[in-house]
């Protein structure tokens, strides 16, 4: 049986590990933490590239057949800072015009990443996956039929291929791909708070469920998620920030809960976002500091035995809300293409899984870094009022059905059509 090593267990990692479960190939996950123990003991362990919620599109939720909770996403609103002037675009609508085929498709959902982190631990779990702990990569050797990763601890790990979803820092990319190839600061820093809405008298309006509210004349952003019935998280971003953190880790917990989530929603207040926002932010159960990185477009996602999928190959700015999804696209395609060639046709498949892959991810980074730059312009003249109004018109022909902001990738058929183009 095939072996392969995952260095990486956060919500791709274990994504790629479930799908080669069911195509028979072995594979072991291997992480700096605990999951496994974290989540059995039902405590929260929290993964993650931005924000306390994740979106997923429908190809996305094609290829993670196990996220069976959520909340649907029926609409996305965006409006100036204080609420007013709000653009509503129609997610069903835009479902719909997603599609280039017959299937029927999914309404996005939105769920808590830690939530959707314990589904896919759970699952590994069940499925007899192992996750090693206190596996810091320091260096990978590959010769033409193996490869092996060394971990700080002196053990290593051998297999038949090695696949990278240790996230946009990744160290798999830099050890195997070139160390210079590191993610950079986007200058954008924020705050993500989870609260229950339902201990506190809050309820929300649909177009208020996945709504972002922002200034773009100062550079500031809040958005809130509707993940559950009673849950919603909160993020707070401010843009042009230095790099002042400590990004050893993604998400940096608060350590005075009550102190902090005061002093951010008092200063909601002065920006002058909606009340309920505000409150939302001060009732918050849990808040963390994140910092946000843009990985350059890289030419390859593959270097003999070595894969890089998710963040690791395209790490992007969360703007376009596709990060998550086109990683779970990596998975799909991985998963087709080992359904399709045997181990000794493994080459071929490596170098398809590239093909697809890299233009993929360039094209949703490059649609990222558009939305945050169109997101936030201002006109020199009118101000931040007029790229409003010229973004409901987008929405208005989103809503009509002209075009979508996301197209679905069906990943069996964009693999069977990679493997005609090779017979031709």
């Amino acid at each position: 049986m095939p072996r392969v090593v995952i260095i990486g267990s956060g919500l791709v990692g274990a994504a790629t590990a479930l799908a080669l479960h069911r195509v028979g190939i072995e594979s072991t996950l291997y992480d700096q933490v605990d999951p496994v123990e974290v989540v059995m003991k039902g405590e929260v362990i929290e993964f993650g590239e931005t924000g306390g919620s994740v979106m997923i599109q429908d190809g996305g939720l094609r290829v993670s057949k196990c996220i069976a909770n959520g909340a649907i996403v029926r609409c996305i609103s965006w409006s100036k800072i204080d609420g007013s002037y709000p653009i509503v675009s129609d997610s069903r609508i835009s479902a719909k015009s997603a599609n280039d085929s017959e299937l029927e498709l999914h309404p996005p959902l939105q769920i808590l990443r830690s939530t959707l982190h314990s589904i896919l631990i759970k699952a590994c779990h069940k499925a007899g996956i192992k996750t090693l702990i206190d596996k810091k990569l320091v260096d990978i050797k590959q010769d033409e039929m193996t490869v092996t990763a060394s971990f700080a601890d002196g053990s290593t790990a051998t297999g038949d291929l090695l696949i990278g979803a240790d996230g946009i820092h990744s160290a798999t990319r830099r050890k195997a791909f070139g160390d210079e190839l590191k993610a950079k600061f986007a200058g954008s820093t924020g705050h993500v708070g989870v609260t229950n809405i339902k201990e506190h008298g809050i309820v929300l309006k649909e177009a208020e469920e996945c709504a972002f509210y922002t200034d773009r004349e100062n550079k500031r952003t809040v958005s809130v998620f509707k993940v559950s019935q009673d849950i919603v998280a909160v993020n707070v971003s401010t843009f042009g920030d230095t790099e002042d953190y400590d990004t050893s880790a993604f998400y940096r917990p608060s350590t005075d809960l009550p102190k902090d989530a005061s002093q951010l929603a008092d200063l909601l207040t002065t920006w002058g976002a909606p009340q309920h926002v505000a409150n939302m932010v001060r009732h918050s159960f849990r808040l963390s500091t994140y910092s946000v990185y843009d990985l350059p477009n890289l030419e390859n996602y593959h270097k003999g035995r070595v894969i890089l999928i998710g963040d690791a190959a395209h790490g992007m700015v969360p703007n376009a809300g596709i990060g998550l999804l086109t990683g779970l696209e990596d998975v799909g395609t991985l998963l087709a293409l080992f359904k399709h060639f045997k181990q000794e046709d493994w080459n071929t498949a490596f170098r398809l899984y590239s093909k697809s892959r890299v233009a993929r991810g360039v094209a949703a980074s490059e649609q990222s870094r558009s939305m945050r730059e169109k997101g936030l312009a201002v006109s020199p003249i009118f101000g931040g009022s007029l790229n409003h109004f010229i973004f409901r018109l987008v929405i208005a022909a989103s809503n009509a059905g002209f075009f979508t902001l996301y197209q679905v990738f069906d990943c069996e058929a964009e693999v069977a059509k990679l493997i005609q183009e090779e017979r031709e």
